[in-house]
């Protein structure tokens, strides 16, 4: 070991400028990719919407996808649709023997429109963009309460609002509002809580609708007739890669719209189809709109895409140069290895016959030793 670190010591010691540089070159590239991959680990995680799969699994063995259903203007669902594709989604689950705990279920949705509203209160008034929210919502989308409590499906009244932090501020210049009264285009509401925006990087940039709102849809049906559900989204089992992104797209028809799985946006396989579709990805002739976590999203694919990019172009000097120096190493080896075999193969088998012509000359000295030995009791002629 210690002639080996010498060696390396004496060899570092007789670098030149180009070995050097070569050197140096190579460490900052290599540390660069680990903070490309840090930086890719990184923004791969920073959206909490995208993991309501891994929240729905908990510690079961059963694989889960999280999928997203986008519709385009003109092309809403109702909530008559939804019913529909959960029936249609049971007699799947049915068919591939796959049972839900007791007292629980194999799947979880969340489904939201969007409105234009004004709501007021004693102390003033704004129009705002209001998302009337069906099923789990607040499941996918983990807001952070700032008093009060989320609204949901299984509420029996759907007179409750949910306000974030900038149009309670609004409204009424504080966020513990829980029981407050407004009013949304004159019908009267009760605040139900109060709740902060996402505050990763993309999610500030993705929104910029200032404050807003959120109400059950059906309240937002009472408002307007013709609000439509423009978002769908789903939790559910995945057995094999691909298995529930095709049962959503065959059972909830989305036109022109979009089915993203969000399980795998991160995923090598999906960054490279990114990174194929660059340039296209920004043109959108579907007619969809994408709300702010959605394009949020986007936004972390194309960070992740690149970053992706990155510790590839980072990695491939490093890479060529262990190439070529292995391939040096591995041609020098063989140089010595065949220079070297021969001559201690041939050392070997020299020293080896000569140990068989000494051990020969031993076997016939012994019995020409015995023949000039006298005989017991015969006396040496200088004894005479």
């Amino acid at each position: 070991m210690t002639k080996l670190l010498r060696r390396a010591a004496d060899r570092i010691r007789a670098f030149g400028f180009r070995q050097w540089f070569l050197l140096i070159l190579n460490v900052l590239l290599v540390l660069a990719v680990i903070g490309a991959l840090i930086g890719l680990r990184a923004v791969s995680g920073a959206l909490e919407s995208l993991t309501a799969a891994e929240k729905f699994r908990g510690g079961g063995e059963t694989r889960f996808a999280q999928l997203a259903c986008y519709l385009p203007v003109g092309g809403g669902k109702t909530e008559d649709d939804i019913y529909t594709f959960r029936q249609a989604l049971d007699a799947k689950l049915v068919e591939q023997s796959l049972e839900a705990p007791e007292g629980g279920s194999l799947y979880i949705d969340a489904y939201c429109g969007a409105l234009s509203v004004n709501i007021s209160s004693e102390n003033g008034s704004a129009s705002v963009e209001a998302v009337g929210v069906g099923g789990d919502f607040f499941y996918f989308h983990p807001l952070k309460l700032l008093g009060g409590s989320y609204i949901s499906g299984s509420d029996l009244m759907d007179d409750l609002v949910v306000l974030d932090e900038e149009m309670a501020w609004r409204l009424f210049g504080g966020t513990d509002l829980a029981g407050m009264a407004v009013q949304i285009n004159g019908e009267p509401f009760v605040v139900a809580g109060v709740i902060s925006r996402e505050d990763d990087f993309a999610s500030k940039r993705a929104y910029s609708g200032g404050g807003g709102l959120f109400l059950s849809f059906s309240a937002m049906l009472r408002l307007s007739e013709d609000a439509r559900i423009t978002c769908y989204e789903l939790v559910m089992p995945d057995p094999i890669s691909g298995y529930a992104k095709s049962v959503v797209s065959e059972n909830f028809p989305v036109g022109s719209g979009d089915v993203v799985e969000n399980s795998s946006r991160y995923g090598i396989v999906h960054l490279l189809e990114v990174i194929g579709g660059f340039g296209e990805r920004s043109m959108r002739t579907n007619g969809v709109i994408y709300p702010y976590w959605e394009n949020a999203a986007r936004l972390t694919e194309d960070y992740a895409a690149l970053l992706l990019v990155l510790t590839v172009v980072f990695a491939l000097c490093p890479m060529l140069f262990l190439l070529v120096n292995s391939i040096r190493w591995i041609r020098r080896s063989y140089r010595f290895v065949k220079a070297k075999v021969p001559e201690t193969v041939e050392t070997a088998v020299e020293k080896r016959r000569e140990e068989r012509l000494e051990q020969r000359y031993k076997e016939s000295a012994v019995p020409a030793a015995a023949e000039t030995a006298p005989e017991a009791g015969q006396e040496r002629p200088e004894e005479k």
